[in-house]
């Protein structure tokens, strides 16, 4: 039984080869791009494909994504070999805390209080809110679901947004262009946790950008592509947005001299919102070979014409 581990991006290799190797003895697990004969192989764990990576391999069951996302390799699947995403409920909780922190730093005037306090100023606040404040949640699958949970329970007024309708428990759901529309417009607080597809490449552009509430905050955690990042910086110049937290970029990483490194509104982190964690995230996979080689449906599984 062998694997073939390009988990560059998304965990560290050694990790996921020491975990996997504990789960299953009998699994061979071989460096890309050494994959000796490729008619040897049977799965293949990944972040991000390469050329030629799956040339050969005739003997391929599975490609195991090795992150949350799968725009990396999904446009290069072989024909009729079955994809799973990894969904793993410890990303989940992190993702949710980071979407969090960034809403409530933004929602309880943090970077008002960092400016007072390296001029020494000790002066409360008045807090203008005393209504639910609200947050639309683009994208609401494992991620967007926790996500809004989290925030809900803080008091916030939470609406998701998703392609066709889905039954999001005791979240509001928007569903549909007109739906996007009537999220943008009442969001305060925007928060992206879509996958990258063709149809969300670009999809933040400034005349949806403009729709927010004026003074809105955006927050970013699934992929830079899909902000139209010029868009979003002469938004943030003309005041139009409050602020913006972003885990993502494009392209990543940032280059130094990026004017979004020196905006005061903006903050940024290192694509850190949810790690993959290979401690979790083998035996996930590990299920998935199991699930592959006695026949069964795997866990997850990529849809190849919506993208994810």
């Amino acid at each position: 039984m062998v694997l073939v581990c390009k988990t560059g991006g998304a965990g560290d290799d050694e990790r996921w080869k020491s975990e996997l190797r504990r789960l299953m003895p009998d699994l061979e697990i071989r460096d890309w791009p050494d994959t000796g004969d490729p008619a040897d192989v049977e799965f293949v764990l990944l972040f991000a494909s390469a050329p030629g990576l799956f040339d050969g391999m005739t003997g391929l069951r599975a490609v195991l994504s090795a992150g949350a996302g799968v725009d990396g390799f999904v446009g290069d699947l072989p024909e009729g070999v079955p994809a799973a995403r990894l969904v793993d409920p410890w990303m989940q909780t992190a993702m949710a805390a980071w979407v969090v922190h960034a809403v409530l730093h933004f929602s309880r005037n943090m970077p008002a209080y960092a400016a007072q306090q390296a001029r020494g100023v000790w002066r409360e606040r008045f807090e203008e809110h005393f209504e639910p404040r609200r947050v639309g949640i683009l994208g609401c699958g494992e991620i967007g679901r926790r996500t809004g949970r989290a925030l809900a329970d803080l008091g916030f007024r939470v609406a998701g947004w998703t392609r066709t309708p889905r039954d999001l428990g005791e979240l509001e759901n928007l569903h549909g262009a007109a739906g996007l529309n009537a999220l943008l417009d009442a969001s305060e607080f925007l928060v992206c946790l879509l996958p990258l597809t063709p149809e969300t490449d670009g999809l933040l552009d400034a005349g949806r950008l403009a729709r927010l509430p004026e003074g809105a905050f955006f927050v970013n955690a699934s992929r830079g592509r899909i902000v139209v990042q010029k868009d979003l910086l002469a938004a943030l110049d003309s005041g139009r947005l409050g602020g913006a937290w972003l885990d993502v970029a494009d392209p990543e990483p940032l280059p130094p001299g990026d004017p979004l490194w020196r905006h005061p509104g903006v903050w940024i982190t290192p694509h850190v919102a949810g790690v993959t964690n290979p401690v979790t995230g083998a035996a996930l996979v590990a299920e998935n070979i199991r699930r592959a080689r006695a026949g069964e449906p795997l866990t997850d599984p990529v849809d190849r014409n919506r993208g994810y």
